[in-house]
């Protein structure tokens, strides 16, 4: 199976993290008002015993619940409380989608929320507070 993802993600190359665990790609036209990240699981993505490592899946729901706040707001913002339910495992070879969505925000904090899929059956929840920062972000 071909690390490549599938047809309408384009490469993500930010932050160095997580380029170093990546890579990451986002969805050139997701939904109105969401982000959308995948990745193909991989050897180095999995833990002892060959499921995707909890770790990687908290990285790809922050950094998918980050975007998506930025992308809203154009406000950089650092995660201040980042949650993540495991429902279900995913397997060296899975194609994984992230989609993330901004809940509310008041301008000087946000909420988000986002949940990680394989073949469209949700494997994991994740849940995020964001401290919003007064300056603009850098384009995407």
């Amino acid at each position: 199976m071909t690390a490549e993802p599938p047809e309408g993600y384009t490469r993500v190359d930010r932050a160095p993290f997580v380029n170093f665990v990546g890579p990451l790609y986002q969805a050139i036209a997701p939904p109105p008002g969401r982000v959308r990240l995948g990745l193909r699981v991989t050897g180095h993505h999995v833990n002892t015993m060959g499921g995707l490592h909890g770790g990687m899946a908290a990285t790809m729901a922050d950094s998918a619940m980050a975007r998506a706040l930025v992308f809203q707001l154009n406000r950089k913002a650092v995660t201040m409380r980042l949650s993540v339910d495991y429902v279900d495992s995913v397997r060296e070879g899975d194609w994984v989608d992230v989609e993330a969505w901004v809940a509310a925000e008041d301008g000087e904090f946000g909420h988000t929320a986002c949940e990680i899929s394989v073949g469209g059956e949700v494997r994991m929840r994740g849940e995020a507070v964001f401290r919003i920062l007064r300056r603009a972000a850098t384009p995407a």
